[in-house]
């Protein structure tokens, strides 16, 4: 198929001449529109660049000269000028791109190996539960652990500073416990006499003000209940520590008083996480009653402590049996919950998602979400499948993954959950730092929300009023030793929520945050190696690289198009290529859709070309006399037009050819009486918004929004580039997706508001008064533009939240095509977030442009 291009150095007599002997080939076919026949002829784009005779459309062109401004209607924006700044970026050395294919290939078949391989969970040791495991005594009478390798273990993990605990990071309440437990372990064994002076030492040292952190930090209750108990028994063993201190006896009696609230009944008959403490509460605790709420493994929600607690007032077979199991998995030491099969498997998929690696792991994925759909219940999810207990942290991000990849979760769930998540605030405050990550990931989720689900905006409402406090307070000092990067990933999600913000760039800054070593926090702190490591943070910058390196290529491509059709010598239009393929590489980046994000960049730079040439350049006359040429894609109706607006309908109508004729290819029919059909409609949206302005027309604001999401030219160019996906698009599925559809009217009615929000005040100046601001005010007497604008932001925020549920759950459209329509809505959000960001791309735009394309990780 030959591109259809200008020809270098051909005069207009010339191209007069061809255009009058321009040869006919029938080409017949069906389309939406019925049957038909159109004329197919290469001869006849090229033969339609007739110019003057005085003009050569040729590299040694300087310029071509526009229209003397008294022929316009108004004046042209000098932004228009500017030439596509980003021109300039220089493209940094990188390795061979085969090198890298090469370890890409090699990094997902590692990945690939871990998530097919996952069973119960892997998970970092807990010095604190096998401190209480190795309490076990044997169970032949002896009077010797049952688990002497569990001993041995802590013997030999002790710290430099004498403590027991996370060695890579340093949390009060991890080290007071681990400690602790670890000291009257030993001491009820009578051995590591050195290791128990040390520990004793430490904790004498550091205990005051670790509890003072402690108190302020910790997520749960887990800490106030167990260190207390721990303490007492110390005191009953006689070891040395000063039991006294006013911070001790508050920290005592805090402990008390919470108890005094717990219902025995309640804790005997429902699970509560009471559960996974159940060695701090042992006074009132009915040890045989207890065994109701026990787990199918045998355990107490996962709780290797709780469990040995268990056993040693019961003696119960199944608690030994759950016992014995961890000893087999982990050898000489416990973790601090197992199982974490549920846990492992949405981190993993966490990393991967939010890495921008799931089309590496489509099939894992599903494998994994099918496995914790499996266990999903109304109230969530907790750590491992017998888990009776469910967790906020892992329910908000099971929640969130399961809807982006299509799972149909209610939001019921969060409503289970809403009020303990609003008392995790108060009880943390903005002075401590319990639950952030908790807060964080619920804050995350909260913005999937469907159109009649309140409890997620009101969630949403309250996290993000909490984290916005907890950023203003400085203090997230503690909460760093869970999460190195946790004030970056707060201070990222405040700043543009979900689904006003573009995938590559939330890629990119979860790469540049993203820490192998994160841990999380249950009773003491731990790692999931499977779900965080160096090989996803390794693969995700090769994987991010490498992309880059490919639209890079692509941008080059453009730049060529560019030139060949003689844009950068019209001066009536914005000069924005490169911006215009970062929307397309935002709305469809992955590597294989190469066509497609070239279609898109055209279909955007037609758009913004007869957008300027409408708006700006060409009498009434002339629009009317370029509409009937297009119409009927007749170039002899042209001749009349000025050289520029030749130039355009050329570039137009050979573009259109062009990508009908490669989508022939896949689609088997003819698809450009449809491109026709759509850019028809958009035209003659722009004609109408021009003659509303030469009238000082107003119009009703059902009026302008029915015109309006036509002009906004969205529709234009979603559907141009669509064909190009290499996947066949039949009529059922594109009804759906087309302007006659829901789907991409929403996508249409989002552009159109933020549009108008940052742009209505320059076009009043520019003459033109129709808008969505201005005529919801003419319609609304005594409205204020505050109240408009208020007003239209709800609209947005309700628009958006239907292309949530679109997105996510329109099933009945492929993937692609949903993504492609929602993130060119995302990318409008990002273009119109503070201004007009497309006229002023320079000022706007060049920093996430350049992130985008051009700066690699390293």
């Amino acid at each position: 198929m030959a591109q259809i291009l200008f020809s270098p150095l051909i005069s207009v007599s010339e191209a007069s001449t061809k255009s009058r002997g321009w040869i006919q080939t029938k080409v017949h076919g069906s389309s939406p529109f019925g049957n038909y026949s159109r004329t197919k002829s290469p001869e006849l784009f090229t033969a339609c660049h007739n110019m003057p005779s005085d003009v050569l459309v040729g590299e040694d062109t300087k310029t071509l000269k526009a229209l003397p401004i008294a022929h316009r209607e108004r004046e042209i924006n000098p932004n228009y000028r500017k030439l596509d700044y980003i021109h300039s970026f220089p493209i940094s050395n990188e390795a061979p791109l085969d090198e890298i294919d090469k370890r890409i290939e090699e990094l997902v078949a590692e990945i690939k190996m871990v998530f097919n391989t996952m069973e119960d969970g892997e998970i970092s040791p807990s010095a604190y539960d096998t401190a209480w495991v190795a309490r076990v005594p044997a169970i032949n009478g002896s009077g010797a652990p049952q688990f002497p390798q569990m001993v041995d273990w802590i013997l030999q993990n002790q710290l430099p500073d004498g403590s027991w605990g996370e060695k890579s990071r340093f949390l009060s309440c991890d080290r007071l416990l681990n400690t602790l437990a670890c000291v009257v372990t030993l001491t009820i064994w009578s051995v590591g006499n050195d290791q128990v002076n040390r520990g004793l030492y430490f904790l004498r040292t550091n205990t005051e003000g670790m509890i003072r952190e402690a108190l302020g930090h910790h997520q749960s209750k887990g800490f106030e209940m167990v260190f207390p108990a721990l303490m007492n028994e110390a005191k009953l063993l006689g070891l040395d520590l000063a039991y006294e201190l006013s911070i001790i006896k508050h920290i005592i009696g805090k402990r008390d008083s919470e108890l005094r609230k717990e219902s025995v009944e309640e804790l005997h008959s429902h699970p509560s996480k009471m559960l996974q403490c159940l060695e701090g509460i042992q006074e009132i605790v009915d040890w045989k009653n207890m065994l109701k709420l026990q787990s199918e493994d045998g355990s107490f929600s996962g709780s290797p402590a709780s469990t040995a607690c268990v056993f040693m007032h019961t003696g119960d077979k199944n608690c030994l049996r759950y016992l014995r199991n961890l000893v087999t998995k982990f050898g000489d030491h416990v973790p601090c919950m197992y199982p974490v099969d549920i846990e492992e498997r949405l981190r993993a998929v966490d990393s991967v998602e939010c890495l921008g690696l799931e089309r590496h792991f489509e099939t894992e994925i599903k494998q994994a979400m099918d496995y914790v759909f499996q266990y999903w219940g109304e109230r969530g999810v907790g750590f491992g499948r017998e888990s009776l207990v469910r967790d906020i942290d892992v329910t908000a991000t099971g929640f969130r993954l399961l809807r982006i990849f299509g799972y149909s979760v209610s939001s019921d769930v969060l409503q289970n959950m809403k009020d303990e998540a609003e008392e995790l605030c108060k009880l943390s405050g903005v002075e401590n730092g319990a639950g952030i990550t908790a807060i964080l990931n619920l804050y995350r989720c909260s913005q999937l929300s469907f159109p009649g689900e309140n409890v997620m905006r009101e969630i949403g409402a309250f996290t993000k009023d909490y984290l916005t406090k907890r950023l203003e307070r400085e203090n997230l000092s503690q909460a760093k030793a869970v999460k190195e990067n946790l004030r970056q990933e707060v201070e990222y999600a405040l700043s543009a929520r979900w689904n006003r913000n573009m995938p590559r760039l939330i890629t990119r800054n979860h790469i540049v945050v993203f820490k192998p070593d994160d841990l999380w926090l249950g009773k003491t702190l731990y790692q999931l190696p499977n779900a965080s490591n160096d090989k996803y943070l390794e693969l995700a910058k090769l994987d991010f690289n490498r992309i880059q390196a490919t639209h890079r290529s692509e941008i080059q491509h453009i730049k060529r198009w560019y030139k060949e059709c003689k844009f950068p010598q019209l001066d009536f239009f914005r000069h924005r290529e490169v911006a215009i393929y970062w929307s397309s590489a935002a709305a469809m980046f992955e590597p294989q859709y190469t066509n497609c994000r070239l279609d898109y960049t055209k279909a955007g730079i037609l758009a913004t070309v007869v957008d300027d040439l409408y708006d700006t350049y060409a009498t009434l006359d002339q629009l009317k006399l370029f509409n009937e040429a297009f119409e009927r894609w007749d170039p002899s109706q042209i001749d009349q037009l000025p050289e520029d607006m030749k130039i355009a309908f050329m570039v137009l109508c050979n573009t259109l050819t062009d990508i009908s004729e490669r989508a022939w290819e896949v689609q088997g029919r003819d698809m450009l009486p449809y491109l026709q059909q759509q850019w028809l409609n958009h035209l003659f949206s722009l004609t109408k918004e021009r003659e509303w302005m030469l009238k000082s027309y107003s119009p009703s604001f059902d009026e302008y929004m029915k015109n309006g999401l036509a002009s906004v030219a969205l529709e234009v160019t979603t559907l141009t580039p669509i064909f190009s996906t290499g996947e066949i698009l039949p009529d059922n599925i594109l009804g759906k997706l087309d302007f006659r559809g829901d789907f991409l009217n929403v996508v249409c009615l989002t552009g159109r508001l933020v549009n108008d929000f940052r742009t209505f005040k320059g076009e009043i100046d520019q003459g033109e008064l129709a808008s969505f601001v201005q005529c919801y005010i003419n319609d609304h007497p005594g409205c204020t533009e505050e109240e408009a604008l208020n007003y239209l932001e709800g609209l947005n925020e309700e628009a958006l939240t239907k292309l949530n549920y679109y997105f996510l759950m329109r099933a009945d459209i492929p993937k692609r095509y949903r993504a492609l329509l929602f993130n060119t809505a995302r990318v409008m959000q990002v273009i119109y977030r503070k201004d007009d960001g497309f006229l002023n791309a320079a000022e706007d735009l060049e920093d996430i442009i350049k992130m985008s394309l051009y700066e690699p990780l390293l």
